[in-house]
């Protein structure tokens, strides 16, 4: 059940927090996220180092209608899509250490760049490297304790409230089966 309601509150409220951030940090001369993908769209769709930055499904996300300037529901993208669309057509300076670097036993960069960063790796360390979707208590805490941190600074970075309550809230919240990783 750890593990779950991990999986559950990065996709949720880490979730929320990076559109927040995203849509705080949109590149001039954009007003907001749609017009900067679709000012982005060849960046997004063009390889870097032999691949495209978006996979096929990420694709379909942002441009579900590739002939009408139109661009998905940002509701609907993920944290590592969250992540690319913040690193490549936001404002968000990178961390001290770069774009791409775990940060997760580095000393405190508390950025705006590095909480995406952290954010990124704890997806990756909880959702994706999990063998059996179990987690201790201890690292339950340990992960509950640092996600709850990196939403305290992006309060504070960005000026929204309330990651913290809806983190404190998932803790407790009955989780579905349609929810659960």
């Amino acid at each position: 059940m750890n593990h779950a309601r991990l999986c559950v509150a990065i996709a949720t409220v880490c979730g929320n927090a990076m559109r927040d951030i995203l849509s705080t940090h949109v590149s001039p001369p954009h007003t907001d996220i749609h017009q900067a993908i679709l000012a982005n769209k060849v960046k997004l769709l063009t390889s870097r180092h032999g691949r495209p930055l978006l996979n096929s499904n990420q694709i379909q996300l942002v441009f579900p209608e590739p002939q009408k300037k139109t661009t998905g529901k940002v509701d609907q993208f993920d944290i590592s899509l969250l992540y690319i669309l913040i690193r490549n057509i936001s404002t968000v300076p990178a961390p001290i250490t770069g774009w791409g670097y775990e940060l997760l036993d580095q000393p405190r960069d508390d950025s705006i760049g590095a909480s995406v960063e952290r954010i990124r790796s704890y997806r990756n360390h909880i959702i994706g490297h999990s063998m059996d979707g179990t987690i201790s208590q201890q690292d339950f805490d340990d992960y509950w304790n640092k996600i709850g941190d990196v939403l305290d600074d992006i309060e504070l970075n960005v000026g929204t409230q309330g990651y913290r309550a809806q983190l404190d809230k998932q803790k407790t919240h009955v989780i579905s089966v349609h929810e659960a990783c």
